[in-house]
């Protein structure tokens, strides 16, 4: 019975708080639960049970987006693989506590955690699982991810948990003042970061997503094309008569074949050469190869093209793959949705110095702000500005500390637009040069407290 109420207890705080939930503050006990049964007497298999089964119910909240999207498979596996890593990381920390020090087997959690949440980014679809962005709408709590990317709030989470956890499982007085420290620092070192972190200029952006206009994304004859093509220029004239100078649409807005492609680009750039705006557009191009790109309209300059690197697995197979980033003049970089996905290759991108991002996109509807929090994250990460306009989602505007200054959702009734002033970022942070040197330690000090028994019966 204990397994089953903590199970329960453990899968609801998952699902209102991880992935598509929105409630950061439960992410944060939502562990304890199985963490307290496991770190009990309870035998080995049910607290691998437990773990698992409360995991996987939190990740039922991916349905809500997915569950009619991509194949059965997929989502069975998108569920078993992150729980799978989490009941076994609880299981690594109850052996930590059990043959070192109650102490020991909390910082064990933090660490084992931290690393499977650091391999998990290595996946097709990079560090989407990460119980860090959970914490992007307390945006004091996310500014350790300046320093060692996102894995620093992973291992915050799981230290507090776990100390929770074991301070009742086991009359650790310890374990219990050490998650108390653990979230003092993380949340005091974000109130000193958002008053002490300095911002650049100002810019005026503008964004826009008319989701009645889906079905001329998907059709590929020019009458189809063209009319999103006004439509959207229509758009981005407008915002910049509102003062934008920036403007970003969503992705693959419209199709590009080779016989209306200098139409339809020629449309689009007579916009950006009568109003001096910068134009970051999203099309899906069909020529030779098919490619979902975003194209650059500057002034009467020719178009610069940005192909997009990480592709969605099944759904954009038809696609190829994009072999390098892009930054304008003025630092800003482009990227298309999930791309920023990839906490590596961002910060890769990063060495560049942007100083904002614009970041055409498409989502899921119900993940709306899931998705658009993890793009949010990488700003932060890596002291960027972030400009995302996404069919089917959310128009934000974040500044390089994660705070959202604009926001706006998509729908079909007609064109969501919004205009906002953002200062640009500082453009480099401790973790653009330092990487991921905190997940590597944290796999390292994961490994050492395992095979610290063995090392001491061999001594």
């Amino acid at each position: 019975m204990k397994a089953v109420i903590c199970t329960l207890l453990s899968g609801a705080g998952f699902y209102l708080s991880l992935h598509l939930g929105e409630i950061w503050t439960l992410a944060w006990l939502a562990p304890v639960p199985v963490l307290w049964f496991a770190f009990g007497d309870a035998p080995r298999a049910q607290a691998f049970s437990a773990s698992f089964a409360a995991y996987a119910l939190g990740l039922l909240n991916l349905l809500e987006a997915y569950g009619n999207v991509l194949p059965l498979a997929v989502m069975l596996l998108a569920i078993a693989g992150p729980s799978l890593c989490f009941a076994l990381a609880v299981l690594g920390a109850g052996r930590i506590a059990l043959t070192i020090s109650p102490a020991a087997g909390v910082v064990g959690f933090a660490a084992l955690w931290t690393a499977i949440d650091y391999a998990l980014a290595f996946g097709p679809d990079g560090a989407v699982t990460s119980p860090a962005y959970s914490q992007v709408a307390a945006v004091e709590l996310i500014q350790s991810a300046s320093v060692f990317g996102l894995w620093a709030v992973t291992f915050a989470i799981g230290f507090v948990a776990a100390g929770i956890a074991m301070a009742a499982a086991r009359k650790s007085a310890v374990s219990g003042l050490l998650a108390i420290l653990v979230f003092g620092l993380n949340a005091g070192y974000g109130v000193w970061r958002l008053d002490a972190v300095s911002s650049g200029e100002d810019v005026v952006v503008g964004l826009a997503a008319d989701d009645s206009l889906g079905e001329s994304g998907f059709a590929n004859d020019a009458p189809s094309a063209l009319k999103a093509i006004d439509a959207y220029a229509g758009i981005a004239r407008d915002l910049a008569v509102r003062g934008a100078t920036l403007i970003v649409l969503p992705e693959k807005f419209a199709v590009l074949s080779p016989a209306w492609r200098d139409e339809a680009l020629d449309r689009m750039q007579d916009v950006a050469r009568t109003t001096g705006a910068t134009i970051v557009a999203g099309f899906d191009e069909r020529a030779r190869q098919r490619l979902n790109q975003a194209y650059v309209f500057e002034g009467s300059a020719a178009p610069r093209v940005y192909s997009k690197r990480r592709l969605v697995g099944g759904l954009e197979s038809a696609f190829a793959t994009g072999q390098a980033p892009l930054m304008l003049a003025d630092r800003t970089l482009v990227a298309i949705c999930k791309d920023m996905d990839f906490p590596g290759m961002l910060r890769g991108d990063a060495s560049l110095g942007p100083r904002i991002a614009a970041i055409p996109a498409w989502d899921f509807d119900r993940d709306a702000w899931a998705h658009a929090r993890m793009a949010l994250m990488r700003g932060v990460e890596n002291g960027f500005a972030v400009v995302r306009s996404a069919r089917q989602g959310l128009l934000t505007v974040s500044d390089a500390n994660g705070r959202v200054h604009a926001r706006a959702q998509s729908d079909g009734a007609g064109p969501s637009t919004l205009v906002a002033r953002i200062a640009r970022g500082p453009s480099s942070t401790p973790y653009t040069a330092l990487g991921d040197v905190f997940p590597i330690g944290a796999t390292v000090l994961a490994a050492l407290l395992l095979g610290l028994p063995a090392i001491r019966r061999r001594g």
